[in-house]
């Protein structure tokens, strides 16, 4: 297959702009509790490869899927350095999602002119600001994305070119993007079935039993890497509460505290649609759309696989936009065949208003992934400063009780021991230990949990000292003795 220039450079300048972006904000992607996390497994993994023996098991092994960090510490392999190398992890999976994007619309659209691929990719995914965000920071999304798209590039191959040998790709990739996010099984499922059945119709068995090796490889792999979990991914926190009720809630109570949305989840699907994270101008497109759009065989699995995957996501206790990210992936080929009538008809009959719309668009992506980058970036610089102004107050080997702010902080001193009060509750405090908590932030969403709990048992039964005041409401406090 002849892979046009035109397909690669908007990556490669995808992949520049995410790095030198990086650079000038002097970000590393380090921000929240999952990218520490992240990081942490990924040292894991090193270690294991050194020989070190397997630490004891973390709650973060059930949560958090393995395929990020280990690609990671491939990198770190390799001999870059560990943070960059998750870094580089995100900047290389985002450009190759972007360059997978396009082969995927070759395939299902290949009448469609290169330039209207290349201009619909960047525009609707590359300048998304939820895929902005992902490709900037320590997190799986990018990565999650690009391997699915990597497997449906060679599903839709073998279903509608026939290419048999694309069938073992298909289940690497695929199995590796659940390795990667848990949640993409459902996204997959269905082209998996299409796959197997295929295979069976045509009687390639051969390509069949290599792609039975192919999945069984990564489904050692992934126990390799969750061996020493002390639960199953089965048991994650999410899935303990999905209902088909969640759909019409907007408030849960859950491992993630108590927390209300603006909308219910049912409305909450649709954001890849209509939402400022993803594309503000795609509903416009519902003007060109065809129902004879989705007629070839593989639009129709797609639909049906974003159907199941959104039902899937409206099921669980939480919202959260990085969830959202594959289901706009999907729903960006779908709305392809409309795009490509607005890009032949609009830039043939109505040039200057097709240039005004598209840079209207890419003004409002670009708004929009400053938008919602700065939140990242604050928490970012609050770790930060909150790191080093414990490291100048607290003495050598402190015991410090925390959550929210203490993975993070972990990294940065790790000669501190730190105990978290989300994931237990403590009878006692010793005399000199530290409790690091923020009152007004944690009241509402942690009542009647771990969290404020043990906060409240700290301060009717042991005398605090006000020790340090942090940015944004966090408090240092000092256990001086029992009441």
């Amino acid at each position: 297959m002849k892979i046009p220039v035109q397909l690669v450079w908007p990556a490669w300048a995808f992949f520049l702009l995410l790095a030198g972006g990086s650079a000038l904000l002097h970000f590393n992607g380090l921000y929240g509790q999952d990218a520490y996390e992240y990081l942490r497994q990924s040292q894991v993994i090193v270690d294991r490869w050194a020989g070190m023996p397997l630490p004891v098991g973390h709650t973060g092994d059930v949560e958090i899927a393995g395929g990020y960090p280990l690609a990671g510490a491939l990198l770190r392999w390799l001999g870059v350095p560990g943070v960059l190398a998750l870094q580089l992890v995100s900047w290389m999976a985002a450009a190759a999602a972007v360059w997978l994007f396009g082969l995927i619309l070759q395939v299902l659209s290949p009448g469609a002119r290169q330039e209207s691929r290349w201009v619909f990719g960047v525009v609707s995914l590359a300048l998304a600001p939820a895929f902005v965000r992902a490709g900037f920071t320590v997190m799986s999304d990018a990565l999650g994305v690009a391997l699915a798209l990597g497997a449906l590039f060679f599903a839709f191959r073998l279903i509608e070119l026939e290419r048999w040998r694309a069938a073992p790709a298909f289940v690497l990739l695929a199995a590796l993007a659940v390795t990667t996010r848990y949640a993409l099984v459902v996204l997959l499922l269905l082209p998996a079935l299409a796959v197997a059945l295929e295979l069976w119709r045509a009687r390639q068995w051969r390509w069949l039993a290599a792609a039975l090796a192919a999945g069984l490889s990564v489904l050692w792999l992934l126990w390799w890497l969750k061996s020493g979990a002390p639960k199953s991914p089965l048991t994650h926190s999410l899935l303990q509460d999905w209902s088909l009720w969640n759909l019409f809630q907007r408030c849960f109570t859950q491992a993630s505290g108590s927390v209300c949305y603006t909308l219910p989840n049912l409305a909450y699907l649709f954001f890849p649609l209509m939402h400022p994270a993803f594309c503000l101008t795609l509903p416009a497109l519902f003007l060109l759309a065809k129902r004879t759009d989705a007629v070839l065989y593989s639009k129709r699995l797609l639909l049906l696989s974003l159907g199941v995957y959104l039902l899937f996501i409206g099921g669980l206790s939480h919202q959260n936009l990085r969830y959202l990210l594959p289901a706009y992936a999907l729903l960006l080929l779908l709305f392809f065949p409309a795009w490509d009538r607005f890009f032949a008809y609009g830039f043939y009959f109505f040039k200057r208003l097709a240039y005004a719309l598209i840079g209207l668009t890419v003004v409002g992506q670009v708004f929009f992934s400053i938008y919602f980058l700065k939140p990242v970036l604050a928490r970012h610089q609050l770790e930060n400063e909150v790191a080093a102004s414990l490291a100048r107050r607290l003495p050598p080997e402190a015991i410090v009780y925390a959550m929210d702010l203490d993975i993070a902080l972990q990294h940065y001193l790790p000669e501190v021991e730190w105990r978290s009060i989300w994931a237990r509750s403590y009878d006692t405090f010793p005399s000199g230990s530290f409790i690091l908590f923020n009152e007004a932030k944690l009241t509402k969403q942690w009542a009647g949990q771990n969290p404020m709990l043990n906060w409240e048992h700290a301060r009717q039964h042991f005398v605090l000292q006000d020790v340090l005041e942090l940015p944004e409401g966090w408090t240092l406090y000092r256990v001086d003795k029992p009441k």
